[in-house]
C-alpha cells in the first residue's frame, strides 16, 4: 500500500513542470573602452562572475576615437586573447561587430584630418573582416550586426535610422543607437543565445558605451527581459 502511494506521489510530481533557471544578465558596458582596456578588467568585470556566456562588442573607440587609434593587428590580437581567456574561464562567447557609422556626425565630435588615411567607414568595415575571420577562425557564434543594419538600411541619417542623428532623435551623434536599436539588438542577441542553446544562466555583456547604454536604455536590460519572458 505504502508503496503504491509513493509511486503515485512521485508520478504526480514528474507531471509538474520544473521552472526554468531564471538568466542573470550583467551589463559589463563601459562608455569609452577600447580592447585593450576590456582586457585590462576582464578578470574583475567578467571571469569573477563566474559566467555562462560572454557577449562580446568591442571595436568602435578601437578605430573611430581620435584620442588614441589602435591599430588593427592589435586590435585582432587583443580580441583573440580576450576570447581565449573567456573560453579557459569556462564561459562559452558569443561575439558582436559593432555597427558602422556616419562620418559627417562623427566629425562634428572629431577632427576629420585625422581620418584622411582610411575614412571611418572603412575602419568600421575592417572591424567587421577582422571579426568575421576571428570567429571562424576560434571557432566561436558570431551576431553580424554591423551587416544587419545595413541590409535593412538602418544605419544612414534618415528617421528610420538606428543610428542616432537629428532627424530621428535631435542629436548629431552617428556611432551610438537609439532606444529602438537597442531593443533590436537585444532581439537579435536572444534569438542568436536560443539557437545555439547557450547557457543563459549568467549572461555577461561585455564592451563599451555601445554594451553600456543608458539607464533608460541598453541591450543587457532588454535582454534579461527577453530571456526571462514565460513562453
Amino acid at each position: 500500500m505504502y508503496q503504491t502511494c509513493f509511486l503515485f506521489l512521485l508520478s504526480c510530481l514528474c507531471l509538474v513542470p520544473m521552472e526554468a533557471t531564471a538568466a542573470t544578465v550583467i551589463n559589463a558596458g563601459v562608455g569609452g573602452n577600447r580592447s585593450s582596456q576590456l582586457l585590462k578588467r576582464l578578470e574583475r568585470d567578467v571571469l569573477a562572475k563566474k559566467p555562462t556566456t560572454v557577449v562580446l562588442m568591442v571595436g568602435t573607440n578601437d578605430r573611430l576615437n581620435s584620442g588614441g587609434f589602435i591599430d588593427i593587428q592589435s586590435y585582432r590580437k587583443n580580441v583573440e586573447s580576450l576570447i581565449d581567456q573567456i573560453e579557459a574561464g569556462g564561459a562559452k562567447v558569443l561575439l558582436m561587430t559593432p555597427p558602422t557609422c556616419l562620418p559627417e556626425l562623427l566629425f562634428s565630435r572629431h577632427d576629420r584630418k585625422k581620418y584622411d588615411d582610411q575614412s571611418p567607414v572603412e575602419r568600421m568595415q575592417e572591424v567587421r573582416t577582422v571579426l568575421l575571420e576571428v570567429a571562424q577562425q576560434k571557432k566561436v557564434a558570431l551576431l553580424d550586426f554591423h551587416d544587419y543594419l545595413i541590409q535593412h538600411k538602418l544605419a544612414d541619417d534618415q528617421k528610420t535610422s538606428l543610428l542616432r542623428n537629428p532627424a530621428n532623435s535631435g542629436v548629431k551623434d552617428g556611432v551610438h543607437l537609439i532606444p529602438a536599436g537597442y531593443e533590436l539588438l537585444a532581439k537579435l542577441v536572444a534569438e542568436k543565445l536560443k539557437a545555439g542553446k547557450f547557457d543563459t544562466t549568467t549572461v555577461v555583456c561585455f564592451g563599451d558605451s555601445l554594451t553600456k547604454g543608458s539607464t533608460k536604455a541598453n541591450y543587457p536590460a532588454y535582454l534579461q527581459a527577453i530571456l526571462n519572458r514565460k513562453q
